[in-house]
C-alpha cells in the first residue's frame, strides 16, 4: 500500500463553539497516520480569511475555491501523495459543489481518504454534503435573524466605518481627526475647489484615510472624495444605513457637519447638475472597443466649444467628437497613453483597415481552414466524453432497479433504500450537468462544404463594403443610417481597438466561421459559449 499522505486542516467562524482548533486537528490526524503507518508529506490548512476579486471571505467548506484545498488537488493531480488525511468529512467540505470537486479529483487519480474522527464512505458522501448544506443554511438564517434584531435596536452591525466614524462594539462613535477633514472638504468644495484640486489640499495637509484591507494604488483617490460628498446627508443628520437581506435600518450617529452647510451644498450641487454641450448625440463608430495602455475603455463625447488664442472658449462652428481616456488620476496614466483622439481620424483609419481585410481576405480563409481542422480532431474526443457520461447515468438507472428489488425482498431496511437512492440521485444530477455542459456536439459532416459558403459569405460582405465606400449621404438621414450599416459591419469583425502612444492604431478582426454557417451547416443547437470557445477565427492585427 502506498503511504504518502498529506493532513487538511480548516476552520471558520462557522464553527465558532466547536472544539476544532487547527492543533487539534492536524494532531489527530498525525496520530491517525502514526496508527496507519503512513507518512505525511505536507499539509494543507484554510484557516485564514482570502480574498476573492475584492472581497475577504471565510474559509467555510461550502467554497469550492479555498486555497490550501486547491493546491491539495492539484498535488493529487501531480502524484504528490496517496492518502488524505482530515478531522471530520465536514472539513474536506459542507456543500455540493465542494464535494463533487473533491471526490471527482479522489476518483480520477486514486487518491484514498481518511478521516480521525468519522468514518469516509464515497457512496454516501453526496448525501452527508447535502445534510451538511442543510444545517449551514439553516445555521446562517438563525444569524440573520439575530443580525436584523440588533439593527431594529440600534446597534451597530459588522461593516465598512464610513470616513469620520469608527464601531466600537455595538456604537458608531465619532473620530475627531477624520471628521476635521470632512468639514474641511465640505468647505473646500463650497469654495468652488475641484475635486483635483481638494484631493491636493487633503494630501499636503497630511490627512490621513481610512484603513483598507486592499492596498491602496491612489492616495485619495476621486471616488474616496466623492463618496464623502454623496454621504452629505448622513453626515447632516447624524444616520448610518446599514442593509441585511434586502432590508434598511438606519443607526443614530452624532453629525459631523451641520444643517445650514448641508443644504448650501446641496443647493450647489443640484446648481452644477446640468447638462453640458459635449452631451449632443454623436454617431461614435467605435465606441465600446478602443483601449489604450492604461488599461482602459475609452470614453466618447462631442466638443461644441475651443479656446481661441485668447484663451477664451468659443463656439465651434462645425461640432466634432473625440475619444479620450476615462483615467483621471495622473499617478494611475501610462506614459503610453495619448490621451485622446479625433473621432474621425480614429474611425477613418480603422475603417480603412477594416476594408483592407475584406478586399484581401487570404488570411481568413486559411484561419478559417486551421479551426475546421481543429474541429475534426475535436470531434470524436467530444462523442467519447458524451458516450462515457451516457453510460454512467445507464449503470446509475440499473443500480437504482438493483436498490428497490433488495428492498422489496426485505434485504434492505427502509432508510437504507432511502440513502441509496439519494445518493444515486446525486450521481444523476452530476452527470447530468456535465452532460450539459459539454453543449450540443456539432454535426461535423455538415462542414465538409464550409469553404465555398465562407467564400461566398466574404465575398457579399466585399460587395456590401464596397456599397458602403461608394455612398454619398445627401441628408443627416441617410449620413446617419450609413453610420449604422458601418457600425453593424465593425461590431461584426472588430474584437478590440488599441491606441498607442504616438496614436497609431491596432485593429484586432475576428469573424465567428460557426455563427456564419449556422443554418447551412446545422450548428442551430450549438451554444453561444461554445461559439465564444470554438468559433472564432483572427487575422493579423492591423
Amino acid at each position: 500500500m502506498n503511504n504518502r499522505a498529506v493532513i487538511y486542516v480548516r476552520t471558520s467562524s462557522e464553527h465558532q463553539g466547536e472544539k476544532s482548533s487547527p492543533t487539534e486537528q492536524e494532531a489527530d490526524c498525525r496520530q491517525l497516520a502514526a496508527d496507519k503507518g503512513l507518512v505525511v508529506v505536507n499539509v494543507y490548512r484554510d484557516i485564514e480569511k482570502y480574498r476573492v476579486r475584492t472581497k475577504l471571505v471565510e474559509p467555510s467548506g461550502t467554497r469550492s475555491d479555498r486555497p490550501g484545498l486547491l493546491d491539495m488537488l492539484n498535488a493529487a493531480a501531480r502524484d504528490e501523495f496517496d492518502v488524505i488525511l482530515a478531522w471530520r468529512e465536514d472539513r474536506l467540505y459542507r456543500g455540493m459543489r465542494a464535494m463533487l470537486l473533491v471526490l471527482e479529483t479522489i476518483q480520477e487519480h486514486k487518491v484514498s481518504v481518511m478521516l480521525a474522527r468519522e468514518t469516509f464512505d464515497p457512496k454516501i458522501a453526496p448525501l452527508r454534503a447535502w445534510v451538511a448544506q442543510m444545517e449551514l443554511d439553516g445555521m446562517k438564517e438563525r444569524m440573520t435573524m439575530g443580525v436584523k434584531a440588533r439593527l431594529k435596536s440600534g446597534k451597530a452591525n459588522t461593516g465598512q466605518d464610513r470616513y469620520g466614524y469608527q464601531r466600537i462594539e455595538d456604537q458608531i462613535v465619532v473620530v475627531n481627526e477624520e471628521a476635521y477633514w470632512v468639514r474641511k472638504i465640505f468647505e473646500w468644495y463650497l469654495e468652488g475647489c475641484h475635486l483635483m484640486e481638494i484631493r491636493d489640499r487633503l494630501i499636503g495637509g497630511g490627512a490621513p484615510q481610512k484603513g483598507s484591507s486592499i492596498p491602496r494604488r491612489i492616495h485619495w483617490a476621486r471616488s474616496s472624495i466623492q463618496a464623502i460628498l454623496k454621504s452629505a446627508r448622513e453626515y447632516a443628520y447624524g444616520i448610518k444605513i446599514q442593509s441585511r437581506k434586502g432590508e434598511l435600518f438606519e443607526i443614530p450617529v452624532d453629525p459631523i457637519i451641520d444643517i445650514t452647510t448641508y443644504e448650501r451644498f446641496r443647493e450647489l450641487r443640484t446648481r452644477k447638475k446640468t447638462y453640458p454641450a459635449r452631451r449632443l448625440h454623436h454617431d461614435y463608430l467605435l465606441g465600446g472597443i478602443l483601449h489604450c495602455a492604461c488599461g482602459n475603455k475609452w470614453g466618447a463625447r462631442t466638443q461644441k466649444t475651443r479656446k481661441n488664442r485668447k484663451g477664451e472658449l468659443v463656439e465651434r462652428k462645425t461640432l466634432t467628437g473625440i475619444y479620450y481616456c476615462r483615467q483621471n488620476h495622473k499617478d494611475l496614466v501610462s506614459p503610453d497613453c495619448p490621451r485622446h483622439i479625433g473621432t474621425k481620424k480614429a474611425d477613418d483609419e480603422v475603417w480603412g483597415k477594416i476594408c483592407g481585410a475584406i478586399d484581401s481576405p487570404e488570411y481568413l480563409l486559411s484561419q478559417a481552414r486551421n479551426l475546421v481542422d481543429q474541429l475534426w480532431a475535436n470531434a470524436a474526443n467530444l462523442h467519447e466524453e458524451r458516450e462515457r457520461i451516457e453510460k454512467e447515468l445507464e449503470r446509475i438507472n440499473a443500480d437504482r432497479q438493483w436498490v428497490i428489488t433488495l428492498a422489496r425482498q426485505g434485504k434492505f431496511t427502509n432508510n437504507d433504500m432511502e440513502q441509496q437512492l439519494a445518493t444515486l440521485t446525486l450521481q444523476e444530477i452530476s452527470c447530468k450537468r456535465e452532460l450539459s455542459a459539454l453543449g450540443q456536439t456539432i454535426n461535423i459532416n455538415a462542414l465538409n462544404n464550409w469553404e465555398a459558403k465562407f467564400e461566398e459569405y466574404l465575398a457579399d460582405l466585399q460587395v456590401g463594403v464596397a456599397e458602403l465606400k461608394e455612398a454619398a449621404p445627401q441628408n443627416e438621414e441617410e449620413r446617419h443610417n450609413l453610420f449604422l450599416l458601418k457600425k453593424q459591419v465593425v461590431d461584426t469583425m472588430v474584437e478590440r481597438v488599441t491606441i498607442g502612444k504616438g496614436r497609431e492604431i491596432t485593429v484586432e478582426i475576428r469573424l465567428n466561421l460557426l455563427k456564419i454557417l449556422d443554418q447551412d451547416a446545422g450548428l442551430e443547437n450549438l451554444s453561444p459559449a461554445a461559439y465564444s470557445r470554438r468559433g472564432e477565427i483572427y487575422t493579423r492585427k492591423q
